[in-house]
C-alpha cells in the first residue's frame, strides 16, 4: 500500500527535529534545487516542489501534528504538492530575494498604434499616404533621459530596493508592482523640469507610409523604433499601422480576384455589345453576348489584384438584367415596353422559351 511522502526524509531531518533544524535544511536544499539554477531540468523542479511541500507541512505546528498522526496511513492529504509559485514564495519568505528579481532594467518604449483607412483600389494597387498624429516623443530638454541637464543619474528605487515590485503582508502574500517606480526599479534624483522625469513629451508626428500592391484589410505595417521613447536607456517602441479598407460601392475582393454585379437593361441584354463596367482602375468596356441572362458570369482577365512576382487576378462579373418598375411613374418607358410587348406577341419566337411554355406560335 502506498505511503505518504516522508517529509522528514525529504528534508534530511529526524522526526523530532526542531523548527530551526527544519528551516536550516530546507534553506540549503531549496537553494541547491532551485529551478533558476537548473533551467529546463524537470527532475530539479520536482525536487524543489517536494522540498517546498515538506517545509510547508513541517514548519506549521498544526499541519505537522496532523502529518505525524497520519504519516503511516495510505496516501491522502499530505501528498498534494504545492504549486511552483507557492514554492517560490516559500523560499523568498525564508531566504529573501536571492535569484535576481531586482529589475533596475531599461524599459523599452510602448508601441504607437495608428489605423489607416484607404479605398479598395489604394490597398489593392498599392499607394503612399502621409499620416499625422500626436504621440509621446523624446523630451528636447533632457534628450529623453528624464534627468535634469547636469543633474544626478537615476538610482535604485528606495521603496522596492530596485526590484520593481513590493510584497504584501503575510507569509504567502503576493508581489505587486511598486507604485514609486512603476515597476522599473529606478527613480530620478534630479528629474527634468520640462518632462517631470518622464523623458518624453507629446508632439505632433508625420510619417509617409507606403502600402504595397495586394495589401488586405487588417494588414499591419511596422515602422521600427518610431513608437514612444524608452526609459533609463531603453530603446523606443515601434509604430504599428493597421490598414482598414473602405467598402466599395460595386466591387468586392476575394483573394486576388475582384467580383462585381453588372446591371444592364433588357435591351442591352437582348442585343449584346460593349457596356461600361467599374474596375479598380476606372471604367472599362465589357463585351456582352446577345441574349445574355441574369446570373451569367463573365471575366475580365488581369483586372484583379496584382500579385508580387506573379500575374494579377481577374475581375469576375455577374450580369443582372434590371427590369423597370412601371409603378414609379416612368410613363415614356412604360409606353415603350407596352410597344415591345405587342411586338413580342406578334413575333413570339423572339422569346422561344416563353413562347414554348405558353404555347404561343
Amino acid at each position: 500500500m502506498a505511503q505518504h511522502q516522508d517529509h522528514y526524509a525529504v528534508l534530511g531531518v529526524a522526526a523530532d527535529a526542531t523548527l530551526d533544524e527544519i528551516k536550516r535544511n530546507y534553506r540549503r536544499l531549496a537553494l541547491a534545487s532551485h529551478p533558476d539554477r537548473h533551467p529546463g531540468d524537470v527532475e530539479a523542479e520536482e525536487r524543489f516542489r517536494a522540498i517546498s511541500t515538506a517545509y510547508a507541512v513541517l514548519s506549521d505546528p498544526a499541519q505537522r501534528a496532523r502529518y505525524d498522526a497520519q504519516r503511516h496511513l495510505p496516501v491522502g492529504l499530505f501528498d498534494q504538492p504545492v504549486t511552483m509559485q507557492t514554492a517560490r514564495d516559500l523560499l523568498a519568505a525564508v531566504v529573501g530575494d536571492v535569484f535576481g528579481r531586482q529589475r533596475r532594467e531599461r524599459r523599452r518604449g510602448r508601441d504607437v498604434r495608428y489605423t489607416l483607412t484607404v479605398d479598395l483600389a489604394e490597398a489593392a494597387l498599392g499607394s503612399e499616404h502621409e499620416i499625422q498624429f500626436e504621440a509621446l516623443g523624446p523630451c528636447a530638454t533632457c534628450s529623453g533621459t528624464g534627468s535634469k541637464p547636469g543633474g544626478r543619474a537615476p538610482t535604485s528605487c528606495p521603496l522596492c530596493g530596485g526590484r520593481g515590485e513590493v510584497k504584501g503582508e503575510g507569509f504567502l502574500a503576493r508581489h505587486t508592482t511598486c507604485g514609486r517606480c512603476s515597476g522599473t526599479g529606478m527613480v530620478q534624483l534630479d528629474p527634468c523640469e520640462t518632462c517631470r522625469g518622464r523623458g518624453a513629451r507629446r508632439e505632433a508626428r508625420t510619417f509617409k507610409v507606403r502600402l504595397p500592391a495586394g495589401t488586405e484589410g487588417g494588414a499591419e505595417k511596422v515602422i521600427a523604433n518610431h513608437g514612444e521613447p524608452g526609459q533609463f536607456g531603453g530603446g523606443p517602441g515601434n509604430l504599428r499601422v493597421t490598414v482598414s479598407v473602405r467598402p466599395h460601392a460595386w466591387l468586392r475582393r476575394e483573394g486576388q480576384d475582384i467580383h462585381c454585379e453588372l446591371f444592364v437593361s433588357p435591351l442591352e441584354a437582348a442585343r449584346g455589345g460593349k457596356v461600361p463596367v467599374p474596375t479598380l482602375t476606372g471604367s472599362a468596356l465589357l463585351e456582352l453576348p446577345p441574349g445574355v441572362a441574369t446570373g451569367a458570369k463573365l471575366r475580365l482577365r488581369g483586372k484583379g489584384v496584382p500579385s508580387e512576382g506573379g500575374r494579377p487576378g481577374d475581375q469576375l462579373v455577374t450580369v443582372v438584367v434590371e427590369t423597370a418598375n412601371l409603378s414609379a411613374g416612368t410613363g415614356a418607358v412604360g409606353a415603350a415596353l407596352e410597344g415591345l410587348e405587342r411586338a413580342l406577341q406578334a413575333e413570339p419566337q423572339a422569346l422561344p422559351k416563353r413562347a414554348a411554355q405558353r404555347g404561343l406560335k
